[in-house]
């Protein structure tokens, strides 16, 4: 079998970084590793027993303050899912039941400034692997977490095929030039 190629890696030709000089998109990655640590560890209802750093507390704590208010019941954190079919994997920050929904909504946090045309790919590709693997979804959610600790901007995505046609085209692409 070959390898399953990620979601990130399919779509990362489509996402243009060039003007960022090295080490701030450098220091913008570790920033996002570290705040979905701690994302992770607060929706598995772990206890944050070290401070948050300056730079990553203000995403933080706008994710905090969503998920105390939506998130009713956490279905999965940081979960691996795989379609060897399609020949793709993805790793989803989180899978869960936001207050007055019946079904799964997938989320995916994220820290830049800007909307990115990608994202769209991306969550119909993690909508796709959690309903192949078991989840009953009916939300897809960009939450774009505030420096400042404001309330977080959601994009949702609906059941839009074209999202996934445009992924599977990017997915099919890159698998046969790369």
């Amino acid at each position: 079998m070959s390898k399953l190629l990620s979601v990130t890696t399919v779509l990362s030709p489509f996402n243009d970084f060039s003007g960022v000089p090295p080490d701030v998109l450098e220091h913008a990655k570790q920033r996002g590793t570290l705040v979905h640590r701690f994302c992770h560890a607060y929706a598995l209802g772990f206890p944050i027993l070290e401070d948050v750093p300056s730079d990553a507390f203000g995403f933080f704590y706008s994710f905090r303050t969503w998920f105390d208010t939506w998130v009713t019941e956490v279905r999965g954190a940081e979960v691996e899912l795989t379609d060897p079919v399609l020949g793709f994997i993805g790793h989803l920050d989180l899978i869960c039941r936001i207050r007055g929904d019946s079904e799964d909504a997938v989320v995916d946090y994220k820290t830049p400034a800007n909307y990115a045309k990608t994202w769209g790919g991306q969550m119909a590709a993690y909508r796709h692997l959690a309903n192949k693997n078991g989840f009953r979804v009916g939300r897809a959610i960009v939450l774009r977490l505030d420096p400042r600790g404001l309330t977080p901007t959601a994009h949702q995505y609906g059941d839009d095929r074209r999202y996934l046609a445009a992924f599977i085209a990017a997915l099919t692409a890159y698998s046969f030039f790369k």
